[in-house]
């Protein structure tokens, strides 16, 4: 391993062990108030991470090229587990997107982002060996490649997972150096299934993004978790109340504060200095990722890093600016922090991926 590898494992396990610390934060009070263990989410995150290692030992020492070989195959495989999912899924708060095995709760659509970015790139990478320009049959090809996993993660329904498939998507098909023709063609085909995507949404995820708009429309409705969120961040000021005395947070006034709001409870606790320390980490995660996929010349594994940076900052980016009131709630869970099983698994796969390309890939200078 090189320098960089080594510092973005230790990016990542710092951010995940603050994970633990803040899911028992947001979770051990109202365990004790039912009399159950603290630890109960803790330990289950724990067992995720366990996990999580064993991806990234899998994807660290499978070669690459593998992938790269097996795109169709890949792309096959995504699409029939979210299908399987709608049918034999676990239901939960009226949505379908898990499947329990011993006791595990395993969500597709998570999945599909780190196996989207490998098709895609797959896909791309194979018109560039055959010295194929994206002409406009790959370029409808492309976007049916990305709009079929991202309806099938809709009609779940999972629109924050749905969002970061069709843009992560999107945003590889922009690497492949597309025609500025098509891309205007992209930008008007958008325009034009607005009305359509607005028309799938469940009024549940409609009310969330009018109440972006307004949440003190309904303060103790759609916009009481925002509300709640924002005076818990802006009471933390710059040093924070102290760990466990967040009152918005250990009195419970933010619902589900340990998975998609996780970074309310840091701010309300170590204030913007907390906050500030996160972002660093975060920012340094990005950085490394990027010096890395610039070194890299092939175009199989540059498209694949590049891909999961850019899931991985646009995740980070929604879910800080959803929890301080502007962006929807769309249900982003905040990358290696958040109380999300499936979804730290499939990171540390994505991180295990980004390592094997980069000490097996050829690089060039930078």
């Amino acid at each position: 391993m090189r320098k960089k590898d080594i510092k973005l494992i230790l990016i990542v396990l710092v951010l995940t062990f603050i994970g633990f610390f803040f899911i028992y934060d947001t979770t051990a009070t109202r365990l004790m108030a039912k009399e159950l263990s603290p630890y109960i989410f803790v330990q289950r995150q724990f067992i995720a991470f366990l996990i999580a290692i064993a991806f990234f030992l899998f994807f660290v020492t499978t070669p690459y090229r593998v992938w790269e070989r097996l795109w169709r195959f890949i792309y096959g495989f995504n699409l029939l587990l979210l299908i399987l999912v709608l049918f034999f899924g676990r239901e939960s708060l009226g949505a379908q997107r898990w499947f329990s095995i011993f006791g595990f709760s395993f969500q597709p659509s998570e999945l599909s982002k780190l196996l989207i970015v490998i098709s895609l790139a797959g896909f791309l990478s194979e018109l560039d060996y055959k010295r194929k320009k994206l002409g406009f049959k790959e370029f409808v090809f492309t976007i049916i490649l990305i709009l079929i996993p991202f309806l099938a993660v809709m009609v779940q329904p999972d629109l924050g997972t749905a969002i970061v498939i069709f843009v992560t998507g999107i945003f590889i098909l922009f690497l492949s150096e597309i025609s500025y023709k098509y891309l205007l063609r992209l930008i008007l085909l958008g325009f034009l299934l607005l009305p359509f995507l607005w028309l799938i949404l469940k009024p549940y995820q409609q009310q969330r993004i009018l109440t972006f708009l307004d949440p003190m429309k309904d303060p103790l409705g759609s916009g009481y978790q925002v509300i709640q969120s924002i005076i818990a961040i802006g009471s933390g000021g710059i040093w924070g109340k102290g760990w466990f005395q967040g009152t918005q947070t250990h009195l419970n006034l933010i619902p589900e504060q340990h998975t998609d709001f996780i970074f309310s409870a840091i701010g309300e606790e170590f204030g913007f200095l907390g906050c500030a320390f996160i972002v660093l980490l975060y920012y340094l995660l990005f950085k490394y990722t990027w010096e890395i996929a610039r070194s890299i010349k092939d175009k199989f594994g540059k498209y694949v890093i590049e891909g999961i940076l850019f899931c991985w900052f646009f995740q980070t980016f929604v879910n800080l600016c959803m929890v301080m009131g502007i962006f929807p709630v769309v249900g982003i869970p905040l990358p290696f922090i958040s109380f999300a099983r499936t979804s730290l698994i499939v990171n540390y796969a994505m991180l295990g991926l980004i390592i094997n390309i980069y000490t097996r890939g050829e690089r060039q200078a930078i």
